[in-house]
């Protein structure tokens, strides 16, 4: 009941306070396209407002009875009729209970149903987005559209049940009370306009209300989840800012709670008057019904007849009142939904691939201009308050550089000089603004973006593992690989001793991104996980940052074996890590300002030979320091 007296109030308070209803009007273009959504399942949605009409029916019949056992039966003192009528009325509720389980069951069928399918194509599409989304994109956000907006969408198919089985009950109920009394029935009519008035006057300050309660929740939620996983908890613990990040936190849940309050108060006032106007109707069923009763001219079983249905009368009418703020609500939820389905991949596979037979691993940069392009993410996603990223400067800029099949080639330079832009090229992470990257003579454009993902191995500066056991984070290149495969790999990351030394071997959980694990181990962990993939290219983006001398050593050994006929670009600050590169190409500001082999890089005495020099020195310097 709603506050005041009127039913489905506490569903209606949780649907707003779930939902921020951000439109005053049904965007038709909008519900058009969430009802596609539900091509799929709609001979579930016509089953279910099917046997909710049923119901509607089978409800309004009640009364009827109720109005003979008075009439009839008592006056009559006849215990058959009584016998007849009692198990009419038991029959046909335990008809509408059966039809409520069958809808509920039909409904959750639906309802489920089109949750699954809109979670797998978010998910879907996600996966096609380029990095530019996600580090513009709040992982809350994102999360959100998953879990809560998905599930709300779902508030579609339960609204347009509402209004059916609400219109089915008023028709119904409306037919047998003109029956009944014409002139009682018209009288209770006169509610219907005091509640367009009340849901003119006050339904968007509910939503309102809802909408801020919303906002502050999802602003409290993005802080706790930064500041509580693995890394934000040690980053707060490392700077000792635990009484800021508490009063940040008091901040937002303040701002929680007084959202809450007004919602609250507004709901209340809202349904309350609602259910002050739904009293009215039934007032004047028993004034001016009772009226007719003692002047003879209606029947004291019509009378309870009407007063029953005038309270059946009630609720299709609220919940009508309110079905339009019901529809915002979800539709709200297929607006977010919508915001991130259609964001543009930055990268896709053609229509009509090249496909290629086998992968010989030529690759070549042809005067490639690329800069980050600007974020493009929609505001709802981003941080509240985020300035909007801008357009950078050229971070590649005319670079041209071939790499044979089975050859490798180093890429150095400073910080910010465009190392790690290449690789992100190569591996199809971006495409450039001019030129082209080709592989054994195709553009990359040209290519299935999936098949030239699983012909490339990378393993980057930082490795990503999952909170999951070694065995699975091993898997996940290759996830057929025998445990035998894994312990050769592992022995070729020298990492098998390490693994076989931890009380679970394989089985050992890694903890959330690897914090189980040293740098170094997630490195060669990593690098084991590409050794087991066995791809023809393989990327080391400074794989080996985190290891010391010995390690290291053994590590340039194992790669050096497996990549042998395979091709190579590798990125390392160490300058002694690619002495043996078969080129190395010197960027700086995004362009390649040296390309040769180490020796003739030395004798040219530029870029590289200077910063040859800088590690030499000091690396010298810190060995007679120990």
């Amino acid at each position: 009941m709603l506050p005041g007296g009127v039913p489905g109030g506490m569903r209606m308070l949780r649907s707003l306070a779930q939902e921020p209803a951000e439109r005053t009007t049904v965007d038709r273009a909008t519900l058009r396209r969430a009802w596609s959504v539900t091509r799929a399942h709609r001979g579930l949605i016509v089953t279910y407002l099917v046997t909710l009409a049923l119901a509607a029916f089978i409800g309004a019949l009640v009364p009827l009875v109720v109005r003979d056992i008075i009439n009839v039966a008592l006056p009559h003192h006849s215990l058959g009729r009584l016998g007849v009528d009692v198990a009419a009325i038991a029959a046909l509720t335990l008809a509408q209970s059966a039809l409520g389980v069958l809808t509920r069951f039909v409904s959750s069928l639906a309802g489920e149903r089109i949750i699954f399918d809109l979670r797998t194509r978010i998910v879907a599409h996600l996966q096609q987005l380029s990095l530019g989304f996600f580090t513009e994109a709040q992982t809350g956000s994102v999360l959100s559209r998953i879990s809560s907006d998905v599930t709300s969408s779902q508030q579609i198919v339960g609204t347009v049940g509402s209004v059916v089985a609400d219109a089915a009950t008023l028709v119904f109920t409306l037919v047998f009370m003109v029956a009944l009394s014409p002139l009682v029935t018209g009288l209770s009519l006169l509610i219907i306009p005091i509640f367009v008035l009340v849901d003119r006057l006050l339904a968007a300050r509910v939503a309102t209300a809802a909408r801020e309660q919303m906002q502050a929740n999802a602003e409290m939620n993005a802080f706790t989840q930064e500041r509580f996983n693995v890394s934000g908890a040690l980053l707060v613990a490392l700077f000792g800012k635990r009484d800021r990040e508490l009063a940040s936190f008091r901040r937002l849940a303040a701002q929680v709670r007084d959202a809450g309050v007004r919602f609250a108060l507004v709901g209340r006032t809202y349904f309350t008057v609602l259910g002050l106007a739904a009293s009215v109707g039934t007032i004047a069923v028993y004034a001016l019904g009772g009226d007719q009763v003692i002047r003879g001219a209606l029947s004291l079983g019509s009378l309870v007849a009407l007063a029953q249905y005038v309270t059946r009368l009630n609720a299709p009418i609220t919940d009508l009142s309110s079905a339009r703020v019901n529809l915002l609500q979800a539709l709200v939820s297929f607006d977010r939904i919508f915001e991130v389905l259609d964001v543009t991949p930055a990268v896709r596979s053609p229509s009509t691939p090249r496909h290629l037979d086998r992968v010989r691993g030529a690759i070549a940069l042809d005067h490639v201009w690329f800069r980050y392009p600007r974020s493009s993410v929609v505001a709802s996603l981003a941080k509240a308050g985020a300035p909007r990223t801008p357009e950078r400067d050229w971070a590649l800029a005319d670079v041209s550089l071939t790499l044979e099949a089975g050859q490798m080639l180093a890429l150095v330079g400073p910080s910010g000089a465009g190392k790690t832009t290449v690789t992100m090229l190569v591996s199809r992470m971006w495409d450039p603004d001019r030129g082209r990257v080709t592989l054994d003579g195709f553009d990359l454009r040209d290519l299935d973006l999936e098949e030239l993902r699983s012909a490339i191995g990378v393993v980057t500066q930082d490795p990503y593992l999952f909170h999951d056991t070694v065995r699975e984070n091993l898997r996940y290149a290759r996830p057929e690989s025998t445990d035998d495969e894994l312990y050769r790999a592992l022995e070729r990351a020298q990492l098998l001793r390490t693994i076989e030394a931890l009380p679970d071997g394989l089985d050992t959980m890694v903890g959330e991104r690897g914090y189980r694990l040293s740098g170094g181990e997630k490195q060669r962990l990593a690098i084991a996980r590409v050794l087991l993939r066995n791809p023809p290219i393989v990327i080391l983006d400074e794989a080996t940052s985190s290891l010391d001398a010995h390690n290291e050593a053994l590590i340039q050994s194992a790669i050096t074996d497996t990549l042998a006929g395979r091709t190579a670009l590798v990125i390392a600050h160490r300058l002694s890590t690619v002495l043996g590169a078969d080129s190395i190409a010197v960027l700086d500001a995004g362009r390649v300002v040296e390309i040769g082999t180490h020796a003739s890089l030395l004798a040219a005495g530029g870029l590289y030979a200077e910063l040859f020099e800088r590690q030499f020195l000091s690396s010298r310097g810190e060995a007679s320091a120990s």
